[in-house]
């Protein structure tokens, strides 16, 4: 799956000193001047839109910001040393990346209720007008994260208890399974009565309808119909093919520089021609049937046209058993096998759950 890069957003990170809320590449509080901690997470701001200064660009491109070994003040990627000490920050510590922030939601906000007074405040506010108190932080909805790939490494952790108890369900249902199709009994039986039913059908030259991919299609192919159908999806833009390209929420990437990356998830539906055609072909115009209650099965013998042939043979041959007071059905296309069910003799029938008789045995 493609992502496809729709731009940055600057993230906000809170002050844990007075709870102000302050601008991702801002270094220290624009409130109290605490510096930016090193375990500060950055968070998404409640109006989100891309960036477009050019400076600020380029901050988001650098990625992520090294953190001093010696002073733990924060320097951007591009430092060789720290602004603050003048340290070597070859030994600094490298923020992490790549940690999905939210969704992407540009465009207004509503105003921000204060969870300590109640008082509604304008979206861009950090502190309540009425009593001074720090605004909530917006958190992303869970359903608003990207969508999840096959191939990803993250799982959810499983309780104890759910794993028991899809282990336990597999365990039933094995169970089951073998109780009603491999679980069997014998018992003797009887056999009372015998069928069988032969089948021959007749073909001949002529139109047939079929569908394909355009190419595909055998060059003798009539009565052409095409029309545009998805034939694969595709992770990357395919060259010279007609497609759609669908694409998810938009999310964005921590890039670790007190900026976002926003992405989104996209694959591309790829159209090609599927078509109806005929080609002359032999095609079955009718079927002869013969079946009987005796050990003397026979096939018709239609009389052919002129460009007609005998196509597929189908044989079924069924023993009626009589045992413990019930009537049990044996049906085979092995002719030797029926031939053998003579009337009066008896057989040990296998028999499974679903009162089926799997085989017989003299």
């Amino acid at each position: 799956m493609a992502k496809k890069k729709r731009g940055f957003i600057e993230l906000e990170w809170t002050c844990p000193n007075c709870g102000n809320e302050n601008p991702g590449a801002k270094r220290v509080c624009g409130t109290c001047g605490t510096p930016q901690p090193d375990d500060v997470e950055f968070h998404q701001p409640r109006q989100q839109k891309l960036v477009e200064d050019e400076q600020k660009l380029k901050q988001a491109r650098a990625g992520a910001d090294i953190h001093c070994a010696y002073c733990e003040a924060r320097n951007p990627a591009t430092a060789d040393s720290c602004s603050q000490c003048g340290s070597d920050l070859s030994e600094g510590a490298q923020r992490e990346m790549g940690r999905v922030v939210g969704a992407f939601k540009p465009g207004p906000v509503g105003s921000i209720a204060c969870d300590n007074c109640g008082t509604h405040n304008a979206a861009a506010r950090t502190i309540c007008h009425n009593c001074g108190a720090s605004l909530p932080i917006e958190k992303p909805a869970p359903e608003t994260a990207p969508p999840k790939k096959a191939s990803s490494t993250a799982k959810k952790a499983t309780s104890p208890g759910l794993f028991i108890a899809i282990i336990a369900g597999c365990i039933a249902i094995s169970v089951l399974v073998w109780f009603v199709f491999f679980r069997t009994t014998d018992l003797v039986g009887r056999v009372v009565a015998v069928e069988w039913e032969r089948s021959i059908a007749v073909e001949a030259l002529g139109p047939d309808q079929r569908e394909d991919w355009f190419d595909l299609i055998p060059s003798d192919a009539e009565d052409l119909s095409c029309y545009e159908e998805v034939r694969s999806i595709e992770s990357d833009p395919p060259f010279g093919a007609d497609y759609d390209e669908v694409c998810g929420t938009p999310y964005t990437v921590d890039t670790g520089g007190g900026f976002a990356e926003v992405v989104q998830d996209c694959e591309y539906h790829v159209y090609d021609s599927y078509c109806t055609y005929t080609v002359l072909d032999w095609i079955v115009i009718d079927t002869f049937t013969s079946s009987g209650a005796d050990f003397s099965p026979f096939f018709i013998e239609p009389d052919l046209d002129f460009q007609q042939r005998l196509g597929e043979q189908t044989e079924s041959y069924t023993c009626l058993f009589e045992a413990d007071g019930s009537t049990y059905t044996y049906t085979t296309e092995n002719l030797n096998e029926f031939l053998s069910c003579q009337v009066g003799s008896e057989f040990t029938l296998t028999i499974n759950s679903l009162r089926g008789v799997v085989s017989i045995t003299e």
